[in-house]
């Protein structure tokens, strides 16, 4: 029996997962786990403000929720994308434990992009309104710095396939690489 998968996807905020990893599920027909989405429903279920205490309360529980989707799907060697921006010293601890219960396998693309367009999706998604008002992006628009985040979101300290995804240039030939090189895994 083949060990399901677990596509990670990861990066700083605005580095373009989101975006990535709904691609991806679609093309490789994959359920996809994502933090935001999760904490936009309980958002949505429980209420929101711009109390920063909430929104955090809020994403530790989306954290459970995410490990626990996970944890469910692969315990039944269902292979899956999950995103969202995972930093090593909050995550590499429970990556390791769920691999070690589970011995599934991973894939982490790993995006990015140039810290300008980087600092430019992040102003852009809070001046459109697109992003779920719950989130305190708001708050801190003014100290986003997008050298210093791009040095916090790294690879997790897990076994398995890594690539760095600069999603600033990702055309279509880079797309299809890409597709390419996930497939021959998968």
């Amino acid at each position: 029996m083949t060990r399901p998968i677990v596509l990670i996807v990861t990066g700083a905020p605005a580095a373009g997962k989101t975006t990535l990893s709904r691609r991806l599920a679609h093309d490789f027909l994959l359920p996809l786990v994502s933090k935001d989405d999760i904490k936009e429903t309980l958002f949505d279920t429980l209420g929101w403000s711009d109390n920063e205490v909430w929104a955090r309360q809020l994403g530790i529980a989306s954290w459970n929720l995410l490990y626990q989707q996970v944890e469910n799907l692969v315990a039944t060697d269902i292979s899956l994308i999950t995103e969202s921006n995972f930093e090593v010293r909050f995550a590499d601890q429970r990556w390791q434990q769920l691999q070690k219960r589970h011995n599934f396998q991973v894939i982490q693309l790993l995006c990015w992009a140039e810290d300008a367009v980087v600092t430019q999706r992040y102003l852009a998604r809070i001046a459109d309104g697109s992003r779920h008002p719950g989130h305190v992006d708001r708050i801190q628009a003014n100290e986003y710095d997008a050298a210093a985040l791009r040095d916090r979101y790294t690879f997790l300290n897990i076994s398995g396939e890594q690539q760095a995804v600069n999603t600033g240039h990702l055309d279509a030939n880079e797309y299809s690489y890409l597709l390419s090189w996930i497939g021959e895994r998968l």
